[in-house]
């Protein structure tokens, strides 16, 4: 910040933009505030939603961080442009549990707005139950060649994940074959460091990501495969339950149109998601039984 306040000011900026400003930690924000001509009276816009907040972080006031944000300064907007209806009455599910509190912690500074109103409607979220890993990602694959069978581009499909885990190897290097095989290319955008930071969004593919990366990003259809990695939705400390589920969230609102979630095992979080009435529920373990009879 120092630096930045040393700036000759025909250096400094007229006006700054912070979009996903729940991202920031306060020091940013300082620094976003000696970057502008006129720090009292210059043009910062901070855009935010606090129940996307991935990260712990110690609470803060827009005032000590120099940001004046009181009366008509600030605003909430309630009206959600991406998702529709129902996928936003899904994800919220996860942030407010049927007959519980909300689970999102509040915060004077980045407060929990509420989605009133979704300006679309569409197809009903799928929870897709099956009775391994294994068949997930059949049951995955499946859908994925159902969506692009569709008409749905493979720049338009999003398959999410929380963990890439060594013992998990065998089974996501099989899942991209099997695509590879369909002839939709995969195009892994956290496979590693290098990968991530070269996004490149004219890329051509399925996008496979983690969902803690998928935040900003947005598709037509979005696959999150293995949703028990979510378990700790439902851990005793409070505050591991409501950052897990910011998390699911966010992977959920990455869904325009279309939204399929596969798990497998008898995690609480898998039997919340079945009692909030937002998925339509498919046993895909059945569907593997009875085509193995056919």
């Amino acid at each position: 910040m120092a630096r930045l306040q040393q700036l000759p000011l025909e250096q400094k900026w007229d006006s700054v933009l912070v979009d996903e400003a729940h991202t920031f930690s306060p020091d940013w924000f300082l620094c976003c505030v000696a970057a502008l001509k006129d720090p009292q009276d210059g043009d910062l816009l901070v855009v935010s939603n606090g129940s996307q907040s991935l990260y712990k972080r110690r609470k803060f006031t827009w005032k000590s961080v120099g940001i004046k944000a009181t009366g008509q300064r600030s605003k909430k907007l309630h009206q959600n442009y991406r998702n529709t209806q129902e996928i936003l009455t899904a994800a919220w599910s996860v942030v407010k549990p049927v007959g519980g509190d909300v689970m999102v912690e509040d915060d004077i500074t980045f407060p929990i707005v509420e989605p009133e109103a979704a300006l679309r409607k569409g197809a009903k979220p799928m929870l897709h139950l099956s009775g391994s890993k294994c068949e997930a990602v059949e049951a995955l694959v499946k859908q994925v060649r159902s969506l692009s069978q569709s008409g749905y581009a493979p720049g338009e499909i999003a398959i999410l994940y929380r963990w890439y885990r060594e013992k998990d190897q065998a089974l996501f290097d099989g899942m991209l074959k099997q695509l590879d095989d369909l002839g939709l290319r995969s195009y892994w955008i956290t496979e590693n460091d290098d990968a991530k930071r070269n996004y490149n969004v004219a890329e051509p593919g399925i996008r496979v990501v983690t969902s803690l990366s998928s935040l900003g990003l947005e598709f037509k259809a979005v696959l999150l495969l293995w949703v028990e990695q979510f378990s700790d939705c439902c851990n005793s400390d409070r505050e591991e339950a409501s950052l897990a589920r910011r998390q699911l969230y966010v992977a959920m609102t990455r869904a325009q149109d279309e939204l399929h979630l596969f798990g497998s095992g008898g995690t609480k979080i898998l039997k919340e998601l079945q009692q909030s009435q937002s998925f339509e529920i498919i046993e895909e373990s059945a569907v593997v039984k009875e085509l193995a009879l056919l």
